[in-house]
């Protein structure tokens, strides 16, 4: 409806505050009600406005009085007074009035749509409100309202109902010209008592200062309770909306005798009024007189109360309350529980406007009892937290908790990463968690040194490649050391969890050997672990034997064109190791040579093999030729062949190798293609040499002999004499 409360007043002379363009439909008397906002402070505030163009109308004269009556008052339930300013625009004069931010009561109750119980007890504690605000104008100020009704009634964001409509004050005695008298037309005829109505002022000033307004009391709850606007006065007599407990005092009320009237401070002592909400409430409210037993026995019981609460007055009036008792220490640390409870009821937005503010502020405390409360309870608020929340202003006051000298403090500080990890920055996990994590895994606590390594497995996927490779089996090699088995049991199962990580040569040659040895340990549980260790790692190491086949598979394939020139495989058997492979290969060679009587050329890129166990001393015995044998060569003319020379019996000498060094060590010999027969009886006469060397050390090394010779790969194996 308007920019800016400026633009209206004119001039520049106004108030420091904006009109939206919100106009509720309710307001009370000729008022209008707008909402606006503080230019300075931003915070949201009601305007209400009423204007004339007679400077002198009887509204405006009765709206000055409320004005200045309103800003006199000061009570819990009556509206909070700002500002106010009285402008001419454009031959209009209009006053504006400033107050803390309200809605109509109509439109709250609209909003909140309460139903049962819940609807009965938030309505009773509006009502005694009501009462109070009421009871301090009759009993303590001595003065009239003169115009109470639903209309007259007014809620804050913290659903607390609030007292407006003071146009119509007076004193009680009535002095001189005042306004009751000459504005009781703006009165409704349904509101208005007998006395009032017969403009007797003599009654009112003979009856008690409360007799106008509890009838006003009547009227106000007949409305409250029914949801509907009273339009005549035989609605009064409707009792069955009225609630059983309170029928005795509306009836009072609405006594015709001034005289035998309810006082409103009799109606606030009511059971009905005071139920488990105004309980709750009006004990945090004024918590700060309360003595440690009384707060200790008040928040035991509070998660019981909670639930007969509505919702959003749990939300919107407990929740801040409990907030400002534990920020300023007015509460126990026990009261953060009640606080994760409301906040269970929230989602989303809601939760991280209403609740993070005050957690963020909470982990700034040097509480310990409330740090650990609010520790043990993270699982229910940290799936809400932004990673902007958590890293600016949770993890920092967090992270202290990791050299807390209280062990208790240190684990539930780890426990809480494990949730906080994954609205972290990795920079924020690699460049500080760790450092952290490094000093908990040599902790003189067993269960912290536990629970590292578990958290360290959990939080592997947020830290990077690099530092997993980095850091996980460092860290996990250390665990399995651990003298606590939970700890060994721990980083077993987090190596599984992390295997993806490592690479096959990082598995073969650094993770199991270290995993091994607890096979053997002396408890099962961990033994069991070390022995799912290495089933995972097995299984993993046998994907990679396939891929490597299937690699080399398939680049035999594509180099099959060019096998004349770059030569040919070598298929190596893997039963016995590098001299079972050669024996192997000297039995194939020797039962060929047997059966043909002559050289037997082996077709290249092929080798025979038999077990290695096969052969043996007998098997090659004095039987066979010594002088055969050891005349016996196999060859390859093309440059591709595979050759075997064998020597066997007690005067045999078969290899290529030369004598090298003083301590007769072998070393490779080799021979040109153009020769290849002469080569290989000169390497033979060298292995001779060798072998019979006085140095048993010497003869127990000499074992394989290799000669290159015309670009083929020979192979001899030797049988060392005793």
């Amino acid at each position: 409806m308007f920019a800016k409360l400026t633009a209206l007043v004119g001039g520049g002379s106004g108030l420091n505050f904006n009109i939206d363009g919100q106009q509720y439909e309710q307001a009370w008397g000729f008022w209008t009600h707008h909402s606006g906002t503080s230019k300075e402070a931003g915070s949201p505030v009601s305007v209400f406005k009423i204007a004339s163009a007679d400077p002198n109308d009887v509204k405006l004269v009765a709206a000055r009085n409320g004005v200045k009556r309103l800003r006199m008052l000061r009570h819990p339930n009556i509206l909070a007074f700002k500002d106010s300013v009285e402008v001419q625009e454009k031959n209009v004069t209009i006053i504006y009035l400033v107050t803390e931010a309200v809605k109509p009561l109509a439109t709250v109750l609209k909003e909140l749509n309460l139903t049962g119980q819940h609807r009965d007890g938030y309505l009773s504690t509006g009502m005694l409100h009501m009462t109070n605000a009421v009871s301090f104008i009759n009993n303590s100020c001595n003065m009239i309202h003169g115009h109470l009704c639903m209309e007259a009634v007014v809620v804050t964001e913290t659903l607390d109902w609030k007292l407006q409509g003071f146009d119509l004050l007076s004193e009680h005695q009535l002095p001189g010209d005042f306004a009751l008298k000459h504005s009781s037309w703006l009165v409704g005829s349904q509101y208005k008592p007998a006395e009032v109505a017969k403009q007797d002022w003599d009654a009112v000033r003979q009856g008690p200062p409360w007799a106008v307004d509890s009838w006003g009391l009547g009227c106000m709850m007949q409305e409250v309770f029914s949801g509907q606007p009273l339009t005549a006065v035989e609605q009064l007599r409707r009792t069955d909306v009225i609630p059983l407990a309170l029928l005795a005092d509306y009836q009072k009320l609405l006594n015709s005798q001034t005289t035998r009237r309810l006082n409103p401070a009799k109606v606030a002592e009511s059971k009905f009024l005071n139920n488990k909400l105004v309980e709750v409430v009006a004990f945090m409210e004024n918590i700060a007189v309360k003595d440690s037993a009384e707060k200790d026995t008040f928040f035991k019981r509070l998660p019981t109360m909670i639930p007969a609460i509505p919702e959003p007055v749990a939300v919107r009036k407990l929740l801040p309350l409990l907030s400002r008792a534990l920020e300023y220490g007015g509460a126990p640390a026990s009261a953060v529980g009640s606080l994760m409870l409301i906040g269970r009821m929230l989602e989303g937005d809601e939760f991280i406007k209403r609740v993070v503010p005050s957690i963020s502020r909470l982990f700034g405390s040097s509480d310990r009892n409330l740090r650990r409360n609010l520790l043990e309870s993270i699982d229910s608020y940290g799936h809400h937290l932004t990673q902007e929340v958590v890293e600016v202003q949770i993890y920092p006051p967090l992270s202290a908790g990791f050299n807390d000298e209280n062990a208790y403090i240190r684990e539930l500080t780890l426990k809480a990463v494990l949730i906080l990890a994954p609205k972290m920055k990795q920079s924020t996990l690699t460049q500080n968690l760790l450092k952290h994590l490094s000093r908990l895994q040599v902790d003189n606590e067993p269960s912290i040194r536990a629970n590292t390594t578990v958290l360290l497995g959990n939080i592997a996927q947020y830290l990077g490649d690099t530092y997993c490779k980095k850091v996980l089996l460092n860290a996990f090699g250390r665990a399995l050391k651990d003298s606590f088995p939970p700890a060994r049991v721990a980083a077993l199962r987090a190596l599984v969890a992390t295997a993806k990580y490592y690479s096959p040569d990082e598995m073969a040659c650094r993770a199991l050997p270290t995993v091994a040895p607890l096979c053997v340990d002396q408890l099962a549980d961990v033994r069991s672990a070390a022995l799912a260790c290495l089933d995972t790692f097995e299984e993993l190491l046998k994907e990679n034997d396939t891929k490597l086949q299937k690699e080399a598979a398939a680049a035999a394939a594509a180099g099959n064109q060019g096998a004349a020139a770059a030569g040919p495989a070598i298929s190596i058997s893997n039963s016995g190791g590098m001299l079972g492979w050669a024996m192997s290969s000297l039995a194939a060679s020797s039962a060929a040579f047997v059966g043909s009587s002559a050289a037997a050329s082996i077709a290249p890129a092929a080798v025979a093999t038999v077990p290695s166990a096969a052969v043996s001393s007998s098997a090659l015995g004095p039987s066979a030729a010594p002088a055969a044998v050891a005349a016996h060569r196999t060859s390859s003319t093309g440059g591709g062949g595979i050759g075997i020379s064998t020597a066997a019996a007690s005067g045999g000498r078969g290899g290529t190798a030369s004598k090298g060094g003083d301590t007769g060590a072998l070393q490779l010999a080799s021979s040109s293609a153009s020769g290849a027969q002469d080569g290989w009886d000169k390497d033979f006469d060298d292995m001779d040499n060798g072998l019979d060397t006085a140095e048993q050390e010497v003869r127990e090394k000499t074992y394989i002999g290799f000669s290159l010779s015309g670009g083929g790969f020979v192979v001899c194996s030797v049988e060392v004499c005793q």
